[in-house]
């Protein structure tokens, strides 16, 4: 594979912080039907090894780190935790069972859905595609399927995916290789909103800047015109402790991968540095209810610290073609997040949170929420840290609520947004729970409007303990996948691991914190303009959308909305409109980012006829 490496450019931004960034152009691999893929070996090779506590390397000093830990913050038995007043309670919880298993541990969940209920799962090395709105299997397959005609055979792991809301599109990233000579990043960008359709594959190089490191730990998220993917670069044969080199940032033209143009237009930025320290396991933030751009902002923490209040806040300021920069800012938490301690079940198996990376971030006009493991030193059990940024582009403020049950341990959290107006904190929390009495199993809180969480909702009970190495420890993780859905953003879906007898299952899980979604709140300075003959405005729209018309004569009207196609979006009104001054107002909330046509008619007689853009 060819990579083109032209500029190197050094960048400096504020006291103590450094990074470099590099441009490149990465060659299109080609074009994959994956309808037409018929693989009939499927082979995967699974490492069944986990750390004892008692060896040398950094995987054991976690381990001693979470023991010493739980020796200061001993478990504790509290019979019951407070219950808030007026706790709110979401409408209704269902699923079904995801991909299936595979011999693969952990599952690596990764999920996204379209906003016509196309819901695509991945898991380490299954992809399964459903209908959700028609409640059918549309097809399945696995990673490899997407680059093994591109005489790729190195083994392909943590999946990442995406729905682009403005696009009406997929992208699917995932992991080749574990070795510098062969690691690569599979970036998969779905032609058309049906994800059995063609796909155009690009492969990022592993080891960018040839310094014999491979590529770990992806995160992904999308700007309006942008993708970025972070990662880790590793040493060859050393654990993801003792080899770290670097987090990295990918920067990339979407349009391009859509396209299927022949190469890639991206950026890698390097070396970011606290001072002598290297930021590790960056995550980028994605929007919550909408996406944003051109800058593009990541988290991250001391992930590796046993206790520690420190985040990072990174922004890259503007797109490739702009020649934005890498801005740090240091930010410190009111209270110390900690290291997890692992979970427990009901058999002597212990199950692994790893460290208190950056886990989940979104973002809205004036805020960032995140989440991560910590541990709540009042039960000693593994809880949810649900972290807050507000004012984040101008002076930004840390608050942070710890999550945790008098008896449950939780691990992997995500987070999604279920707000409708602008920057509403509201939002739903999954993650993956277990216990001495529960078998693992998947959970979630609801954050209302008020910002009052509810009580834990259960979204799928476990069947059995997992139990898959021989070791005292076990993989739980490493990966919750959860997503609004655009379309009803009162629904939100969950990918999490759960246990079944001799195996790990994935439940796929929607929660619906409404019945039916609230409208938003319309702008009150459009509410009563001066009337403005023939106008329509907002253009481009947001949410509401008003259109000022006068007729000569009462007339029955009909008022409908198409896309640039021809297609009939929606009959807005059908009735009759009085003689003179005449306002149409409407919800464009829901609609996707393009072009539209409004036109009102009197039978078959076309009135008027405007365009209409939504951003």
């Amino acid at each position: 594979m060819k990579y083109i490496l032209p500029v190197l450019l050094l960048l400096i931004s504020g006291i103590g912080f450094s990074q470099t960034s590099h441009q490149f152009q990465v060659i299109k691999s080609g074009v994959v039907d994956f309808k037409a893929i018929n693989n009939t070996w499927y082979a995967s090779v699974q490492n069944m090894e986990m750390p004892s506590p008692e060896g040398s390397s950094d995987k054991a000093k976690l381990l001693r780190l979470k023991r010493d830990l739980e020796l200061k913050y001993p478990r504790k038995k509290i019979s019951k935790l407070e219950t808030k007043a007026s706790t709110p309670e979401v409408f209704d919880i269902s699923g079904f069972e995801g991909n299936a298993y595979n011999n693969r541990v952990p599952n690596d969940n990764a999920m996204a859905i379209s906003d016509a209920g196309i819901l695509m799962s991945c898991t380490n090395n299954r992809v399964v595609i459903y209908d959700t709105e028609a409640d059918t299997l549309m097809d399945t397959g696995f990673l490899q399927d997407f680059v093994m005609q591109f005489n790729v055979t190195a083994s392909r792991y943590d999946p990442k995916m995406i729905y682009d809301q403005n696009e009406d599109k997929f992208i699917l990233t995932f992991l080749v290789g574990t070795h510098h000579v062969n690691s690569k990043i599979a970036v998969c960008f779905s032609t058309s909103n049906n994800p059995i359709d063609d796909w155009n594959v690009y492969l990022l190089p592993g080891d960018p800047l040839l310094t014999d490191h491979w590529t770990d730990y992806p995160a992904i998220a999308l700007s309006e015109d942008e993708f970025f993917v972070t990662g880790n670069l590793l040493a060859d044969n050393q654990s993801w402790q003792t080899g770290f080199n670097q987090s990295i940032i990918w920067q990339i033209d979407k349009h391009s991968g859509y396209g299927g143009n022949v190469s890639l237009t991206s950026q890698l930025w390097t070396d970011i540095y606290d001072d002598s320290i290297k930021v590790r396991n960056i995550h980028p933030v994605r929007g919550a209810r909408k996406l944003y751009g051109p800058n593009q902002y990541f988290l991250s923490n001391k992930n590796f610290s046993a206790e520690s209040d420190t985040v990072y806040l990174l922004e890259i300021t503007n797109k490739i073609s702009s020649s934005g920069q890498l801005n740090q800012t240091l930010l410190s938490t009111p209270d110390h997040y900690f290291l997890s301690p692992s979970g427990r079940q009901s058999i002597a198996k212990l199950l692994a949170t790893n460290d208190s990376r950056m886990l989940g971030a979104i973002r809205d006009d004036s805020w960032i929420q995140y989440v991560h493991n910590s541990m709540d030193t009042t039960t000693g059990n593994a809880a949810v840290y649900h972290g807050t940024i507000d004012n984040f582009e101008s002076t930004p403020l840390v608050s942070g609520v710890i999550l945790s049950d008098s008896i449950k341990d939780y691990g992997y959290p995500n987070i999604a947004s279920t707000g409708i107006d602008p920057d509403e904190k509201e939002c739903v929390i999954g993650f993956n729970y277990t216990s001495p009495l529960d078998s693992a199993g998947v959970g979630c809180y609801y954050m209302d409007t008020n910002e009052v969480y509810s009580d834990f909702n259960l979204i799928k009970l476990g069947e059995a303990p997992i139990n898959t190495f021989v070791d005292s420890l076990d993989r739980w993780g490493d990966y919750f996948a959860i997503q609004r859905q655009y379309s009803s953003p009162c629904n939100v879906w969950t990918a999490g691991m759960y246990g079944k007898t001799g195996e790990n299952g994935t439940w796929i899980g929607r929660v619906a914190v409404e019945e039916a979604c609230r409208i938003p709140t319309p702008i009150e300075d459009s509410l009563n303009p001066a009337f403005n003959n023939g106008a329509i405005f907002p253009n481009p729209l947001v949410d509401w959308v008003t259109f000022d018309f006068e007729l000569d004569e009462s007339l029955f009207i009909k008022v409908e909305l198409f896309d640039t196609k021809g297609g009939l979006i929606k009959v807005l009104y059908e009735d009759v409109a009085l003689q003179g001054e005449n306002r149409l107002t409407f919800n464009g909330f829901y609609l996707n980012q393009g072009m539209y046509i409004l036109r009102i008619l009197n039978n078959d007689k076309v009135l008027f006829t405007e365009k209409l853009v939504k951003q």
